[in-house]
C-alpha cells in the first residue's frame, strides 16, 4: 500500500490546518446541539411531584445562615445609611459640611473596614470559636441628587443628654423630624452632647450612641476631637442592635457562642478581668469580633422577606451576573438564598433546595443530562417584580436531567414566552 506524503508547501499547509480547524468547529456545534435537543423548559411542577421527600425543612435554623456555613453560595450584602448632622442655629455646634462631609466618608470606610477584619474571640478563655467575615457592608445612600449627608440647624432639637433633667436619649423626636427614607435607610444622627451650662455636675461628655429603630443616634464626635475611626466600632455596635442583636454580657442572646462575662472595658492579666471581651456587642476597648451565631443571626433575617433589615439592604440580587453558578457537588440548599445567576447543575450531581430562592431577571437553572434537581418544598420566585425563566432540563441521546419535587413546592414567577424562546434556541 503506497504511502502517502503530505507537500510541505506552506500554503497547503494552511489549507490542511483550515480545514481541520472547520471540521473541529462543526462538531464541537454538532456536540452543543445534542446536549441540549429535546430540551424540556418547566414552567409548572405538576408533572414533577413526587412523595419521596421526608425530612423536615430547617430554614429557620440562624446557624444556616451564618457566612461561615461553606458553601455560601450569597453574596455580600449592602447596608443603606445616610447621616444627619445637628448643629444650634449658630453653626457652632458641629461640624459644617466641609469637615462633615469628609469625617462621614472616613467613618464609614473604617466601619467597613473593621467589619472585614473580623477578630478571634477573646472569650471563653481557650476557645475554638470559628473567625469568618460578616458579608455585609454600608453604603451612603444617596437620592434624587442629594448627597446622603444632611445638615440640620435647630437649637431645640440639636442636643444629645444620656442623664439628667434634659435627658433625650432615647427621644424619637429629632428622628420623626429629620429622617430621610427611614423605612429603607438607616439614619444616622450626629448629635453634640449638651451644652456645659444645662449639663448636671455629674455629666460627661462620652463617646456614646443610642439605636432607636432605624434610627441611631451618636455624640460625642464634635467635643472629644477623635478621629472618625475611634466612633468607627460604636457605629458598627449600634447598627448591631438595628440588626437584630443584643447585649451578651447580662442577658441570653440568643447565641452559645457568646458567653456571658464581667463586662470589663480592658483585660487586666488577673481577676474578674483577666481577659475582657472583644466582641463588638460589647462595651470593652476593642469590639472586633464577631460569632458565627451573631452573622447567622444578622443574614437569617437579611433573607426573610418581609423583614426590617431586608428592607435596608441594596436589592444586589435584582441583576444578573452573566457568570453561572456552577453545582459540580451534591449540595444542599436549606436555607433562603437570593441567587443573581443561572444555576447549572453538572451531570452527576444533585442539588437539592428545601427553602425560598430568588432567582434574577433572565435567569435559569439548568438540569445537565444525569443532573438531578431536588425541591423540597422549596419556593423558586424572583423577589424584584420581574420574571425568571424557569426550569431547563437538558437531554442527550437517552440521557436526560432529573427535575423532582414535592407537592408543596412552588414555582412562581416564571416568564410564558419562554417556552417559545426555548423552542427557538433548541
Amino acid at each position: 500500500m503506497p504511502l502517502i506524503k503530505l507537500s510541505t508547501s506552506p500554503q497547503l499547509a494552511f489549507n490542511y490546518a483550515a480545514i481541520f480547524f472547520l471540521i473541529l468547529l462543526i462538531a464541537i456545534l454538532n456536540f452543543n446541539c445534542s446536549s441540549t435537543k429535546g430540551s424540556l423548559l418547566v414552567t409548572k411542577l405538576d408533572d414533577f411531584y413526587s412523595s419521596d421527600f421526608a425530612e423536615e425543612n430547617s430554614c429557620s435554623d440562624p446557624q444556616l445562615y451564618s457566612p461561615c456555613i461553606i458553601g455560601d453560595y450569597s453574596s455580600t450584602k449592602f447596608i443603606r445609611v445616610n447621616f444627619h448632622f445637628l448643629n444650634s442655629e449658630d453653626g457652632l455646634s458641629n461640624y459644617l459640611p466641609k469637615e462633615g462631609n469628609q469625617l462621614v466618608r472616613q467613618l464609614v470606610n473604617n466601619a467597613n473596614l473593621r467589619l472585614r477584619s473580623n477578630e478571634k474571640m477573646n472569650l471563653p478563655i481557650g476557645n475554638h470559636t470559628p473567625v469568618c467575615s460578616p458579608d455585609y457592608q454600608y453604603v451612603i445612600q444617596t437620592d434624587h441628587g442629594d448627597s446622603g449627608i444632611f445638615y440640620h440647624y435647630d437649637n431645640d432639637l440639636c442636643f444629645f443628654a444620656n442623664k439628667g433633667k434634659h435627658r433625650n436619649n432615647y427621644d424619637y423626636t429629632v428622628i420623626e423630624k429629620y429622617s430621610v427614607g427611614l423605612d429603607s435607610v438607616i439614619n444616622v444622627f450626629i448629635m453634640p452632647h449638651i451644652p456645659e451650662e444645662l449639663q448636671d455636675k455629674n455629666y460627661k461628655s462620652s463617646r456614646t450612641g443610642v439605636a432607636l429603630g432605624n434610627g441611631l443616634k451618636i455624640a460625642g464626635l464634635f467635643e472629644l476631637k477623635k478621629e472618625p475611626w475611634e466612633f468607627a466600632t460604636l457605629l458598627n455596635h449600634e447598627i448591631g442592635h438595628i440588626l437584630g442583636l443584643r447585649h451578651t454580657w447580662n442577658t441570653n442572646d440568643n447565641c452559645e457562642d457568646t458567653p456571658r462575662h464581667n463586662n470589663c472595658w480592658s483585660s487586666s492579666g488577673k481577676g474578674k478581668c483577666e481577659l475582657a471581651s472583644n466582641n463588638a456587642m460589647d462595651y470593652n476597648n476593642s469590639q472586633m469580633a464577631w460569632t458565627p451565631c451573631q452573622l447567622g443571626l444578622i443574614h437569617k433575617s437579611f433573607n426573610q422577606l418581609e423583614s426590617t433589615q431586608r428592607k435596608l439592604l441594596l436589592t444586589n440580587w435584582c441583576i444578573k451576573d452573566t457568570l453561572p453558578l456552577i453545582i459540580d457537588k451534591n449540595v444542599d440548599w436549606n436555607k433562603a438564598l437570593d441567587i443573581n445567576r443561572d444555576i447549572l447543575i453538572k451531570s452527576g450531581n444533585t442539588l437539592t433546595v428545601s427553602c425560598r430562592l430568588h432567582m434574577a431577571q433572565n435567569t435559569s437553572i439548568i438540569i445537565q443530562p444525569e443532573a438531578t434537581l431536588s425541591l423540597n418544598d422549596a419556593y423558586l420566585h424572583n423577589d424584584c417584580g420581574h420574571n425568571w425563566e424557569g426550569i431547563l432540563i437538558q437531554t442527550n441521546g437517552k440521557k436526560s436531567g432529573k427535575l423532582i419535587a414535592t407537592q408543596n413546592s412552588i414555582l412562581d414567577g416564571v416568564a410564558v414566552e419562554s417556552v417559545q424562546n426555548e423552542d427557538q434556541r433548541s
